[in-house]
């Protein structure tokens, strides 16, 4: 009788101890599962906060990109308009170079003739006669070729003008794009703990209030 008093001791406090340490587990993981829970919200709380403070950022960026846009295709027009006047410049600076090229080569060749003809004409009188009027004539076509250099060197200006204009330009549209895409909001990093929704949090409070109730302070 007493051995099967002292074994049912024994058990009985065997199971006391097993539903305390059983009651300690439950406490813990309730703890983790609260420590978890407070975390989670802590953490979802700084992402929305982020998130909220990207999409801010992300809509002042489209607006600030939307008009550096409109500025970039305007300098572009502008810089189309400068560059198609350089090409013209040139082009026209190229002409009065051809242009200037032939009156040098037809006052090579007045020369020549007067040159010619001063070894033919003995006669002071005949000579100046004929030759006064080939130098009058050779004169006047060295300022018709003083005047296409002139005209292909103003035209020369033109297109450095105007095609240093579109590089200026150029460059500035180049800035205002690079400036757009040096100002793209950094997306917030990926948060530490899973998001969790309050809703989840009222759950998992309820659902440990009802353990702690039940095996922890009964």
């Amino acid at each position: 009788m007493d051995n099967k008093l002292l074994k049912s001791l024994t058990e009985m406090k065997l199971s006391a101890n097993a539903i305390k340490n059983l009651a300690l587990a439950i406490k813990l993981l309730v703890v983790a599962i609260a420590t978890f829970t407070v975390a989670s919200l802590i953490n979802t709380g700084i992402a929305e906060k982020r998130e909220q403070q990207y999409l801010a950022e992300m809509r002042v960026f489209k607006e600030q990109a939307e008009v550096a846009t409109r500025h970039a295709d305007s300098l572009k027009k502008e810089v189309e308009i400068h560059d198609n006047a350089a090409r013209i410049a040139k082009a026209k600076a190229d002409k009065a170079a051809r242009d200037a090229q032939a009156s040098k080569n037809r006052t090579s060749e007045l020369l020549g003739s007067l040159d010619s003809l001063k070894e033919t004409i003995t006669d002071s009188t005949e000579m100046a006669r004929i030759i006064i009027p080939k130098q009058d004539s050779i004169i006047d076509q060295q300022s018709i070729t003083i005047g296409k250099q002139d005209i292909q060197i103003t035209f020369l200006n033109t297109a450095l003008s105007s095609k240093d204009t579109a590089l200026t330009l150029a460059n500035q549209r180049g800035d205002s794009l690079q400036r757009v895409v040096n100002n793209i909001p950094t997306p917030p990093k990926p948060p530490l703990f899973p998001r969790i929704s309050r809703k989840t949090v009222y759950v998992l409070g309820i659902a440990t209030g009802i353990v702690l109730k039940v095996f922890v302070l009964k």
